[in-house]
């Protein structure tokens, strides 16, 4: 039995990440996992929550406290200890005393604040105890490696998320009204804004590489940034860089499915929506990947969803033009994308990609891993 702690639906907002929409992920990983037929072989704890897809078994547990941390662990172990399970998992950051657990690394928020908040506390916990971990994004797979750097590289398992439906090849009529609505009369360049602007390193960095492009070419590029609709953004009182060709535009998923689309190339930073690589690569958009640091040692490597390892973060090695370091390389980056030869193996190989992000795909590769680290009682091996 895999045993499933649901602290995420506890009210308050334990745990909340603001990278990845936890509740919706799991939610869809569950869905899926019952439409597998393998309801019977999880349970999901509830803390209060009210809702789960149709058919998942679950069972109530106390509220999660940090005053009663120490309890919640024995708490939780008894529970495992009665299901007899085999793994344990948690949508936040709980742990049991000895049952195997999977810990899913979310961010690294709670590492870049203060070392004695509880949350950091209970986070290093789970993850300190944990036999493997799952990270959703190759930029918190290079934060768990600075922040951890004892962790084996074969323990970590990269598996990105889902790709939403909408996120697809826009039609060319969708594609010229989308540009007629927005005045956008010259090819331009994409980023896309999280929700929660807080750190606007990205935006100085990508504004700046543009402006240094644009005076050493004789053709004229705009420069998109996105926000998610229906959130409203002033660029004057938020305090963002300002110039002509500059824009700032509130777009719903298809306007952005056509922004994709139509666009030169998306401009991601770390700072940027995490989900927009991927939502670039489904609809036909290359990518440029800016890193404004040097990589450790330690990031020279990345594992992959089965556990294996290659030389570089199969995102960056196969469908995004990465760039790091110096503004410099940024522009030439900007430069060498719209180049044909450049640019279309990118398109090609994010089209590929992309057909592999369902969440059907996504929980299967995820079961896949559980069973490595916990394998089930007819997956053991038995002597014949």
């Amino acid at each position: 039995m895999i045993v499933i702690d649901g602290v995420i639906w506890q009210s308050g907002g334990f745990f909340r990440s603001p990278a990845l929409d936890q509740s919706y992920l799991w939610l869809s990983l569950i869905e899926e996992w019952v439409k597998a037929k393998k309801a019977t072989q999880f349970v999901v704890l509830t803390r209060g929550q009210t809702w789960l897809p149709p058919g998942t078994f679950f069972s109530e547990i106390p509220r999660f406290s940090f005053e009663e941390a120490a309890e919640d662990r024995t708490g939780l172990q008894s529970v495992c200890d009665q299901l007899e399970a085999r793994l344990f998992l948690s949508t936040g950051y709980t742990t049991p005393l000895s049952t195997p657990s999977i810990a899913f690394v979310y961010d690294l928020e709670a590492e870049a604040g203060s070392q004695f908040s509880s949350e950091y506390l209970e986070k290093k916990n789970a993850i300190l105890a944990a036999s493997h971990y799952i990270v959703f994004s190759d930029e918190v797979l290079a934060g768990l490696r600075t922040y951890y750097p004892g962790i084996p590289p074969d323990q970590i398992s990269l598996v990105y998320p889902a790709i939403e439906g909408w996120a697809k090849p826009a039609a060319p009529d969708a594609m010229a009204e989308f540009r007629r609505k927005f005045q956008l009369t010259r090819p331009f360049f994409l980023a896309v804004l999280p929700e929660q602007l807080a750190d606007y390193r990205g935006i100085q960095a990508v504004s700046q590489a543009w402006e240094i492009l644009q005076g050493q070419r004789l053709s004229r590029t705009e420069l998109v940034f996105a926000f998610p609709s229906p959130l409203e953004v002033d660029p004057v009182k938020a305090q963002l860089p300002q110039k002509q060709g500059l824009r700032y535009l509130s777009l719903n998923n298809p306007e952005l499915a056509c922004a994709y689309s139509s666009a030169l190339a998306l401009v991601f930073h770390s700072t940027f929506r995490p989900s927009s690589p991927l939502e670039a690569m489904a609809c036909g958009c290359p990518v440029v990947h800016y890193r404004d640091e040097q990589p450790n040692a330690s990031g020279s490597e990345s594992a992959t969803a089965s556990g294996e390892k290659k030389d570089k973060d199969p995102l960056q090695n196969s469908t995004a033009l990465l760039c790091q370091g110096s503004l410099q390389e940024l522009v030439d980056a900007l430069q060498r994308i719209q180049s044909y030869p450049v640019r279309s193996p990118l398109i090609a190989k994010g089209l590929e990609q992309a057909k592999e992000l369902s969440w059907a795909t996504v929980a299967a590769k995820l079961w896949d891993i559980f069973e490595q680290v916990a394998p089930s009682e007819s997956e053991e091996p038995t002597d014949r």
